[in-house]
């Protein structure tokens, strides 16, 4: 994946200016999410482990609330990028997905 458009940057125009935008966006994104099925994933793992001590429990549920949030919190990001773009814009903003 090449995440700069090719060509000078000083000559670039707005589709150059949303492909680096979409491009960089869609790295964190897809970063940022692997990172939040890591923590799903251990979060499940810490909670199955627990075998009834609460403290072990609480600390998984606690792992699984804030990766899920964080998750949701990446897909409204991604939105609100999109919606922003389209506003000011006015052509959507494509992501890979």
């Amino acid at each position: 994946m090449q995440i700069l458009p090719s060509g000078d940057p000083s000559t670039w125009g707005t589709a150059e200016i949303q492909q680096l935008i979409a491009n960089v966006v869609q790295l964190a994104l897809s970063l940022i999410v692997g990172i939040a099925v890591i923590f799903i994933i251990w979060g499940g793992i810490q909670y199955f482990i627990a075998f009834g001590n609460e403290e072990k429990a609480t600390k998984g549920k606690n792992t699984l609330t804030w990766a899920i949030i964080g998750f949701v919190v990446v897909i409204l990001a991604k939105v609100i990028v999109s919606e922003i773009w389209t506003l000011v814009t006015g052509a959507p903003l494509n992501f890979w997905f």
